[in-house]
């Protein structure tokens, strides 16, 4: 199981990424059959603190418009590309670090859910990894 992590780690530096909310979870398309599909919380971060998080999307905050998380977070990451991706060993977490300084972590927050999959090719063959509720790795 850990070389298909290190692979889907390897895969997916040097990627941009696009982010899209759809309607039950949010896609993070990063090219050429690489993503993710995240239906736990998320969150955007900078050196000054939480940039976005997914919890921000439809939110007032006494602003003149709700926040949309889907364009800003296409905004935040606009121009860069994964420097390194890590998958947490024992919770599943995902953390990505962007060239231009952003993080973006993928909180498992469930002993029972799924939390994330990621699609990604290994020698011509399409993987998909699930982070599985409780922090384990689930490959196909």
């Amino acid at each position: 199981m850990d070389d298909l992590a290190l692979a889907f780690e390897a895969a997916i530096v040097g990627r941009s990424c696009r982010v899209e909310r759809r309607e039950a979870d949010w896609a993070f398309d990063l090219r050429d059959n690489v993503g993710l599909a995240v239906g736990c919380h998320w969150r955007l971060v900078s050196a000054d603190g939480i940039a976005l998080t997914d919890e921000d999307d439809g939110q007032g905050f006494g602003l003149p418009a709700p926040v949309d998380a889907e364009a800003n977070a296409n905004n935040l990451l606009a121009g860069a590309t994964v420097s390194s991706a890590t998958v947490d060993r024992v919770t599943a977490d995902l953390c990505l670090r962007f060239s231009n300084g952003l993080r973006l972590d993928l909180l498992n927050n469930s002993a029972g859910y799924e939390c994330w999959q990621g699609s990604f090719n290994q020698d011509g063959n399409a993987v998909t990894i699930i982070a599985m509720g409780g922090g384990s790795l689930a490959c196909f």
